[in-house]
């Protein structure tokens, strides 16, 4: 069964072609205006300069596989300041850290030394920067209060679940889990209600067989023969090979804006304001979880968030246990190489040293392969990309159907205008452009008023974990392969730079979804709409 179309909607048509606006756009509106005004002088040789630079503006970002060359610029760029400044590396901030830190940066020659040293001492992690608690107490949901630099202020509760579907399942399970799922999202997006974000994670492990190892010591004739013990061991090891265990989470935001503010000032004075309507929203989100048909969905406390996010650092520790979780301590000491996030810790049950490296990679609806899809188009990614360890996260930033409708028309107007140009001049129109107006014109219609479909701005992640650089190497390969031949992604985006921050866009805190711009008439819309509750607090002062 087929579903909707993916793909084609990334960043919307930038004037100068393709989806590329910002810088593309930027540049050659520049180089234009350099060569105008030199021509007012010059001429002719102005008109040449001008040229000759929106040429080299539209050749630095044109896209390759590997990105374009204003890109790769810009990573080693970034990455020539971490080493520099020394936030390649972590080390969690307690007195003694900082007291070593600072008798370290004492003997260190140079300025820069110094810095380095210092500024590895962090009280978090970047991929968790920013975070705190509105509530980390016990047995209650754990509420998230995030300031991340350069994002707006927002809350964020993560919620346990089981999946929709079990074993074999009938064709109507499955239409009923999906439209449960469309529902859920759409049950959130009009501009009254306060969630704007819900996130569907789930983590992919190897099986544990420390059970089945319990039971054969206990249960095994102790006078057995060598040989029988060790073909057991091999029904073990092959009973682990190539399979996998998954554990699903979902995660829900709430931004702190005015419109929240003024509905928890109706709960109570302050915080204890918000924590009152966060237990009315979370409560409401566990509702929808159910209805959605996903089995089981509770709230994680502080410490249970805590320790899924260790775990991820560590995969040796288990991803349930709270014994030891701090829940102001979010981070494992770390450092960054180029396309890894290198994790140094020990195993919890033997106490030996182990080396966890990580890699995250972005799946954006630019790099999509435009097309029809079913609800199982990321199912390779779940059990066909290696028997490693990884982590699928989606986000989805729900947009009310009027504002995505806009945007929608708007693609479609230009794809259609491309190709009319095209056809007045003889030529074929360009294949990705018919795939773009196919999928603005079904999502057009899906938003027409009346269906109860709203519009969403997505993105993906992808984490992979192994114990060393060369099997991380091979993981990320196969990874690759299986999204460009099996899931329709033509290109990951390996964030290699900063991939210790990436490794929090997996973790169930709500990290790295860039918010839709609105529109103009959006904007005036919400100025017009004034803040909740203002017009009861007036009469209730008359």
């Amino acid at each position: 069964m087929m579903g909707r179309f993916i793909g084609g909607e990334a960043g919307h048509r930038s004037f100068f072609g393709g989806n590329r606006g910002g810088p593309r756009t930027v540049g050659l509106l520049v180089m234009a205006g350099i060569g105008v005004f030199v021509m007012m002088f010059n001429g002719v040789p102005g008109l040449i300069t001008g040229v000759a630079g929106c040429l080299l503006v539209y050749l630095v970002t044109m896209g390759t596989h590997r990105g374009s060359v204003l890109q790769r610029w810009v990573k080693r760029r970034r990455w020539n300041h971490r080493k520099s400044s020394g936030t390649d590396v972590f080390v969690p901030y307690t007195g003694l850290a900082m007291d070593e830190a600072k008798n370290r940066a004492g003997a260190a020659g140079t300025k820069n030394a110094r810095n380095r040293i210092l500024n590895a001492v962090r009280s978090r992690p970047d991929g968790a920067d920013g975070m705190g608690w509105l509530r980390s107490t016990r047995r209650t949901a754990g509420i998230g209060w995030h300031l991340p630099v350069g994002e707006d202020p927002y809350l964020s509760v993560a919620f346990s679940v089981d999946g929709q579907l079990r074993g074999l399942a009938s064709a109507r399970e499955q239409d009923e889990a999906l439209t449960g799922f469309d529902r859920l999202l759409a049950g959130f997006a009009p501009d009254s209600m306060l969630v704007s974000g819900i996130e569907t994670m789930t983590r992919i492990l190897p099986p544990d067989l420390a059970l089945n190892e319990w039971w054969a010591q206990q249960h095994m004739d102790p006078a057995a023969p060598a040989a029988a013990v060790a073909s057991y061991e091999q029904v073990l090891a092959r009973t682990g090979e190539g399979a996998f265990v998954q554990r699903h989470y979902v995660v829900v935001r709430w931004n702190l804006a005015a419109a929240f503010k003024a509905e928890a000032a109706r709960y109570g004075h302050g915080r204890s304001g918000w924590r009152a309507l966060m237990d009315q929203e979370i409560a409401t989100v566990t509702r929808e979880l159910s209805r959605a048909h996903y089995r089981h969905p509770a709230a994680l406390t502080a410490r249970q968030t805590v320790a899924v996010i260790l775990h991820q650092q560590n995969p040796s520790r288990p991803i349930q246990s709270v014994r030891d979780v701090d829940v102001t301590g979010f981070g494992i000491a770390s450092r960054d190489e180029w396309a890894a996030h290198v994790v140094e810790s020990v195993d919890p049950a033997t106490g030996e040293a182990v080396a966890w490296w990580h890699r995250t990679a972005a799946i954006t609806a630019e790099q999509m392969q435009t097309g029809e899809r079913s609800q199982f188009w990321l199912l390779s990614l779940l059990i066909g990309a290696g028997a490693g360890i990884r982590t699928v996260s989606f986000k989805n930033e729900l947009i009310p159907a009027a504002e995505a409708a806009v945007q929608a028309g708007r693609d479609l107007v230009k794809d259609i205008s491309d190709q009319e140009a095209k056809a007045d001049e003889g030529k074929l129109a360009d294949q990705h452009t018919t795939a773009g107006r196919r999928a603005a014109q079904i999502r057009r219609a899906d938003l027409a008023p009346g269906t109860g479909i709203h519009g969403a701005n997505w993105v993906g992640y992808v984490t992979v974990t192994a114990r060393s650089r060369e099997e991380l190497h091979r993981a990320s390969r196969r990874l690759a392969e299986t999204c460009a031949n099996q899931a329709g992604i033509g290109r990951l985006e390996w964030m290699d730079t900063f991939q210790a921050a990436a490794s929090g866009t997996t973790w169930p805190i709500f990290r790295g979804l860039a918010p839709a711009k609105k529109s103009i008439g959006s904007k005036a819309m919400d100025r017009l709409a004034g803040r909740a509750g203002n017009e009861e607090k007036v009469s209730a002062s008359r």
